[in-house]
């Protein structure tokens, strides 16, 4: 199917543009808690600043100002100090641009959850710039040639990762953000922020829109810079807003990382609907319950490795979980064990959104959709155009497996690098995994595209082995990935972590290969089955393959 021709395009647009305006009316985004000044104030905070954490700020600060923005490891602000503190920094921002004489600010941030992050993402919005989320397992060669790609030049660090630092750091600014011992007369954010705006430039009126650019996880090499818009209505916020009862005035703990972009477009969102946002730096399951239970919060927006951290936690019944009225999850598939698991626990309240660095959100599953079907990843929301196409190029039909193509008004512009190389077909986007849509369009996805493992001839889909294993007695986690076999090409390997207790101690690979061949064909059997202490994860929680063991045979 070609691309959508004009007529289309708009009767598209206009179809997404009710969506949205219905779905943010419900949550309270254009015209929060009935207040005439906020119908006044909407146009134009969007014409300045669109949809970015600087125009939820500002629309807060008129209608909420003392309500609490957020709460984390640093104290309490309310919208009023989040807004004063922000504009602030970005004053002190376009002060050393100009003390500089620089063309444009380059800022990237490596912090963890809390206003070391929130701050500089606000202050970009408000100052015009281009803010880099650099993630917080980056190694020094990475930020060297992330600084180096992207021309950095005011890096903000926590100062835990100051020996990530590259040497020589050239001409770049660096601003402390969380502090954990005296920098001195060294910058830091705090600093900034609380020290007035005396001598500093006025802010501009219509900021240039510089581009949020996000890293990909860099499995090799220096990471993507993935450009992202910051578009004046995005239509998918409407597929969040209406897949969870996210409304105005309520308390979210956020434990997605911020510096992602499942973090990142959550805090947008909270603060559109003008929530109190509730975070920790470093995720703590015992935390996350104490928090819940003394903010008395409303929502939880996390990824699955933390959920299973929150189910296993000894005793976790203690805390009183009644407020929560949904739990939003992305960044990792959701397994069936999982969902049954979190479901008992905390009610069926678990929904699912399913997306990418390079292009958000992608299908979204409500908590009655997931409980129904927990390998779900939803409807298409507002606003995203998704097809699936075999390998030559040809859309497939409902029902069979193709590679999942789409596009929406949030999507990577391009890469920061403009030798990296975007896959399309009719201007839709390759997102990188396999699925399929069902007789009521909802997609459904298999596995990465390049994770699937050709056995002998037959596909087999590595996400089918864990859930299938993750319910026999004895493991507590596990990974699972193709190797090289002389006889059939690739064979399925799999990386267990025993159960501290008798179960886990009397598994074997051959129990575990029997446990397969008893749920799935003989080509999803396991060739190789490796026992290991632990699964190596980065800070979203994804298994990072290129650190696990060397897969050997065990019989």
């Amino acid at each position: 199917m070609p691309p959508l021709n004009p007529l289309q395009r708009a009767a598209f647009t206009a179809s997404s543009l009710v969506k949205f305006l219905a779905a943010a009316g419900r949550a309270g985004i254009l015209s929060p808690e009935g207040k005439i000044s906020a119908l006044f104030t909407a146009g134009p905070t969007l014409a300045r600043y669109r949809f970015t954490t600087a125009r939820e700020v500002e629309a807060a600060l008129a209608t909420a100002p003392e309500r609490t923005a957020l709460i984390d490891d640093d104290g309490l602000l309310t919208y009023r100090q989040l807004a004063q503190q922000s504009k602030t920094i970005a004053r002190w921002l376009l002060n050393l641009k100009r003390e500089r004489g620089l063309d444009t600010l380059r800022i990237g941030v490596m912090a963890r959850n809390g206003r070391g992050i929130i701050l500089p993402m606000a202050a970009k919005g408000y100052a015009g710039a281009e803010l880099f989320l650099l993630n917080v397992g980056s190694s020094p060669e990475q930020l060297e040639g992330i600084f180096e790609e992207n021309g950095i030049n005011v890096l903000i660090i926590d100062d835990e990762f100051a020996d990530r630092i590259p040497e020589p750091l050239g001409d770049i600014t660096v601003i402390w953000a969380h502090t954990s011992r005296d920098h001195g007369t060294e910058e830091t954010l705090r600093r900034i922020a609380l020290r007035g705006d005396e001598g500093l430039p006025a802010l501009p009126a219509f900021p240039r829109h510089g581009n949020i650019v996000l890293m990909s996880s860099g499995t090799s090499g220096v990471p993507k810079g993935i450009l992202r818009p910051e578009p004046l209505l995005p239509f998918v916020v409407g597929g969040y807003l209406e897949t969870v009862p996210w409304r105005n005035a309520m308390t979210v703990q956020i434990t997605a990382s911020m510096f992602h972009t499942w973090g990142w477009s959550a805090v947008n969102i909270a603060f559109a609907t003008r929530n109190t946002v509730v975070t920790q730096r470093i995720f703590d399951p015992e935390n996350v319950y104490r928090q819940i239970q003394n903010y008395r919060c409303d929502g939880l927006v996390s990824s699955p490795i933390f959920f299973k951290h929150m189910v296993d936690l000894p005793g976790n019944e203690k805390w009183d979980t009644s407020t929560l009225q949904f739990i939003a999850s992305a960044g990792n598939a959701l397994t069936p064990l999982l969902v049954e698991r979190t479901n008992a626990r905390f009610g069926p309240i678990l929904a699912n959104y399913y997306g990418s660095t390079e292009l958000a959100l992608a299908a979204c599953a409500t908590a009655e959709m997931v409980a129904a079907d927990p390998t779900i990843a939803g409807k298409i929301p507002p606003g995203t155009i998704l097809r699936l196409y075999d390998d030559e190029g040809n859309e497939v039909p409902r029902g069979e497996v193709g590679r999942i193509f789409l596009t929406n008004e949030t999507a990577l512009s391009g890469y920061s690098n403009p030798n990296a190389e975007m896959v399309t077909i009719d201007g839709l986007v390759d997102i990188g995994d396999m699925g399929y849509l069902d007789d009521k369009g909802h997609l459904h996805v298999l596995s990465r595209s390049d994770d699937m493992i050709i056995v002998g001839g037959e596909n087999v889909h590595p996400q089918s082995v864990v859930e299938v294993l993750e319910r026999m007695p004895g493991i507590h986690e596990l990974h699972a990935g193709g190797v090289d076999d002389e006889t059939t090409f690739k064979r399925v390997a799999v990386w267990v972590v025993r159960t501290a207790d008798e179960n886990g101690r009397r598994l074997t690979a051959q129990s575990i290969r029997d446990w397969v061949r008893d749920h799935l064909a003989d080509h999803s059997i396991p060739r190789d089955v490796n026992f290991v202490d632990l699964l190596p994860r980065n800070a979203t929680g994804k298994v990072v393959a290129r650190h696990l063991p060397p897969s050997t045979r065990e019989d």
